[in-house]
């Protein structure tokens, strides 16, 4: 069962971290646990996102809302008990939840694992069972390392980063010369993955290392399962990557970039802040700050135009 939580103990916390938010109920008064706004637990802490979901949902409530985070325009705060209006009203719920709720179990450390004696492993890493770490690998402070993760020789994780299981980093790309006699020969990769501070790798990606270049991955930026890093790719800060992505080598992701599900080929550069819709291929750069989507993608405004 989940302790009593009192609303002003969530306030005082939100005062600490220094959220701006505004108050509307009884601070005396408590929740036990959460839920989904979709799904709503008595007695619990929810959030919501816009009044149109508010409006669509809440004649399904059997009861009024113990405490709701919702945005500085919500309109349905008579309906709730309590209510805390901010301006971004994902992350202080979420933040609250980690404060108070979070009961995820880390891994375990150290069951079947190969761990090469030239790695160097910060403190506080955890890594999970059967996992491969190669010669001379660095693995920063504080990194959570799932079970079943491959990091070949001379890959660099920075600090704090999140590798989820299965995940393979520093295996060769997918480079192919041809023979005299018209074969196909294997490149050699020369060069090596290097992964900032604060980053996420989903579970099953793969991020190959560069032939030349090294692959990299800025700090911040979060990649998420079953994607696909060609070589030599260079992703910068802060920037999303949704799972099933494919991005061909030697493509450059600029900061704070949002790729949906899409398919990238190799050698396209993509500039700062932009955003690439569900189920794109990108066959062609796209400008800082663009909003592209479709096959072949193409910029928003030319869509609208048609």
């Amino acid at each position: 069962m989940d302790r009593k939580i009192k609303i002003k103990e969530i306030l005082v916390f939100l005062n600490q971290i220094e959220e701006d938010y505004s108050f509307k109920g009884n601070i005396d008064d408590s929740v036990q646990g959460y839920s989904s706004f979709h799904d709503y637990k008595p007695n619990t802490i929810t959030w919501i996102r816009s009044n149109i979901i508010y409006e669509t949902t809440k004649d399904s409530l059997i009861e009024p809302i113990k405490l709701i985070i919702a945005p500085q325009d919500f309109l349905g705060e008579d309906g709730c008990l309590n209510c805390i209006k901010t301006e971004d009203p994902h992350r202080e719920f979420f933040y609250i939840l980690k404060e108070f709720f979070d009961v995820v179990e880390q891994p375990k450390s150290g069951r079947n694992n190969s761990i090469a004696p030239s790695a160097q492993i910060g403190d506080q890493v955890l890594i999970g069972s059967n996992c491969i770490i190669g010669e001379r690998v660095s693995i920063g402070e504080g990194c959570r390392i799932y079970d079943n993760v491959v990091i070949h020789d001379n890959v660099q994780v920075g600090k704090n980063c999140l590798i989820q299981s299965g995940a393979v980093i520093g295996e060769e790309g997918f480079g192919f010369l041809t023979s005299k006699n018209g074969s196909r020969e294997r490149v050699i990769h020369f060069g090596t993955v290097i992964i900032g501070d604060n980053v996420e790798i989903g579970a099953n990606t793969c991020i190959a290392r560069g032939v030349m270049e090294d692959t990299l991955i800025g700090n911040g930026s979060k990649i998420d399962n079953l994607c696909h890093i060609g070589h030599n790719v260079r992703i910068g800060s802060n920037a999303f990557v949704v799972a099933h992505t494919m991005i061909g080598g030697s493509s450059k992701i600029g900061d704070n970039c949002w790729i949906a599900t899409s398919t990238i080929r190799n050698g396209i550069s993509i500039g700062d802040n932009a955003l690439v819709g569900f189920g794109s291929v990108v066959v062609k750069n796209v400008e800082a700050g663009a909003v592209v989507y479709g096959n072949p993608a193409k910029n928003k405004e030319v869509f609208k135009e048609k």
